[in-house]
């Protein structure tokens, strides 16, 4: 269908201008994009050809038949190709130079020349990239020269221990090759295709924690050591409910703005701004955040834009009238406080709701999870994850846990299909014969091992085509990360036509791109199925 739509396809975006100009800047291509994407194909093909042959060297003689024979082209294009990227830097500079300059802070970083416009490495940065990579690249050819004579010469047992350790080698790079370096040729195309990746594999690990669960069975101990790690949890949370309270007074006027201190709980400072308090009557109030008492009260006393202050009791002299007092416990023990309360007061009612009905408590939370997940909207789990509860976990840690837009995308996608994926999983491991299970337990196997030697296999092979799916539905949900200014292909498309007002050629090219990702994926998906397909070998 793909071969058959590429040549309309192909005539549409040559006779226009307007969709040449949307597709570049939707896939993301930037300056001196060809050369970049030679450099990323070189580097590509020589890590390529050395994790396949020592994919050969660990299998050996069980290495299915294609494997074979790519491994065996694998070294002659590896030396081949190797010495043209040692030797000529020019071919991968720019390359190199693109992705490290994005990979550090470019505000702070001393690698990046500031004196002129665009902002640059600096010389030396440059210079000590390339002998780097140079010398990075030579080590590695090296150690897969020796790992082709040991091979050769030395045995099976030298044989095993280089491949083994030449694939992991290899695979790390190209890991970081893939998913990590910036695509100056593709740089649109780079965000979905990861963000798509890193949320399946994370909603699949997910998916499997749940359905994983919603397997245990309820056995005499089990309510009993719930309740009482219910009842543990509970006691920390009511130590830290404990603690001693501050107390804060509001002083002056409230005729202009009212200074609040820098680490007031937001929730007192909206209750000033709304006129919340006793007396305020709902008349809401300007405030004015300040670094500490002494500025706060400085401001009182010198600036006409500021009547008032919210402070410590304790700070506060009797210069000014007291217009409210409040009570409130401090962050470091109201923060543990709901943490320890929330969890002990949810593992608490599973636990009952578990022996009300005779099921466990983890695998009652795991359906209430899974059922409540599905029942949310995707975006609203991208909203309420990428704002405000990424919000509140940087106000819980100080600011040390600031995840960027496109992490928390990510995260949001994986906890909404995770509960997809659970019930795909769920359905494959119940598919697999009760005997399998059986067998397993008369041969003396742990419940670990029972999973992951006989029923995950099997459930596996059974759910490949509907994860497929999601797969596939994944990438189309990726455009909903546009909300958090994530620059993937939708949110280009949209900077794209605010930019250039054509009205349809953007969406148009976007749509199209979207159309031919998925057909991709999915014909290399029917791939995956027919080679794993139950009743195959």
């Amino acid at each position: 269908m793909l071969l058959a739509a590429a040549p309309f396809i192909v005539l549409l975006f040559a006779s226009s201008s307007k969709y040449m100009r949307s597709l570049k800047a939707i896939v993301g291509v930037g300056d001196n994009a060809l050369a970049h994407f030679v450099a990323f194909l070189l580097i590509f093909l020589v890590l390529a050809s050395g994790f396949l042959a020592a994919r050969r060297w660990v299998l050996g003689t069980d290495s299915p038949g294609w494997l074979n024979a790519a491994a065996w082209l694998a070294i002659p294009v590896h030396f081949a190709i190797l010495p043209f990227v040692v030797f000529l830097p020019s071919l991968t500079e720019a390359f190199l130079q693109a992705g490290l300059y994005h990979a550090v802070n470019e505000y702070e970083s001393t690698l990046i020349d500031r004196t002129g416009r665009p902002w640059v490495l600096t010389p030396e940065a440059k210079v000590g990239l390339t002998l780097g990579f140079q010398a990075g690249l030579s080590i590695y050819g090296s150690i897969f020269f020796l790992c082709c004579i040991g091979v050769l010469r030395w045995g099976e047992r030298v044989r095993l221990q280089a491949g083994q350790v030449f694939q992991v080698i290899s695979g790390i790079l190209l890991f970081y090759l893939l998913f990590v370096t910036r695509w100056e040729f593709a740089t649109g195309i780079a965000v979905t295709f990861r963000a798509t990746v890193f949320a399946y594999v994370l909603a699949a690990i997910l998916g499997l924690i749940w359905s994983g669960l919603q397997t245990f069975r309820q056995t005499p101990r089990t309510t009993p050591v719930y309740a009482t790690i219910s009842l543990v949890l509970i006691a920390v949370a009511a130590f830290f409910w404990a603690q001693p309270r501050d107390t804060y007074v509001l002083v002056g006027s409230t005729d202009a703005r009212i200074a609040i201190i820098k680490g007031t709980p937001q929730s007192l400072a909206d209750t000033i701004r709304f006129g919340e308090y006793p007396g305020g009557e709902g008349k809401s109030l300007r405030i004015r955040n300040v670094p500490d008492v002494p500025s706060a009260l400085e401001q009182v006393d010198t600036a006409n834009s500021v009547s008032g202050a919210f402070i410590p009791v304790s700070a506060h002299d009797g210069r000014y009238p007291v217009i409210w007092k409040a009570d409130f416990l401090p962050s470091d023990a109201k923060t543990p406080a709901i943490v320890f309360t929330v969890i002990g007061a949810m593992l608490l009612v599973l636990t009952l709701g578990g022996a009300q009905h005779g099921l466990h408590p983890l695998a009652v939370g795991s359906e209430f999870f899974v059922d409540t997940i599905r029942g949310i909207p995707m975006l609203v789990i991208i909203l309420y994850i990428g704002l405000p509860l990424s919000g509140a976990v940087k106000e819980a840690s100080s600011g040390t846990i600031d995840l960027p837009n496109m992490t928390r995308g990510i995260i949001a996608i994986a906890i909404g299909y995770s509960a997809y994926m659970a019930e795909i999983f769920r359905a494959g491991i119940e598919a697999v014969p009760v005997g399998q299970t059986e067998a397993g337990k008369s041969l003396g196997f742990t419940r670990i091992q029972m999973a992951r030697l006989i029923i995950l296999p099997q459930a596996l092979r059974i759910v490949v085509p509907p994860l497929g799916n999601e797969f596939i539905a994944m990438i189309k949900d990726t455009s909903l990360l546009s909300i958090l200014s994530v620059r993937d292909v939708t949110q280009r498309t949209r900077e794209f036509q605010a930019s250039s007002f054509l009205p349809f050629a953007p969406f148009n090219t976007a749509a199209i791109l979207y159309v031919v990702i998925t057909l991709a994926c999915a014909s290399f998906l029917k791939w995956i199925e027919r080679r794993y397909e139950p009743g195959t070998g």
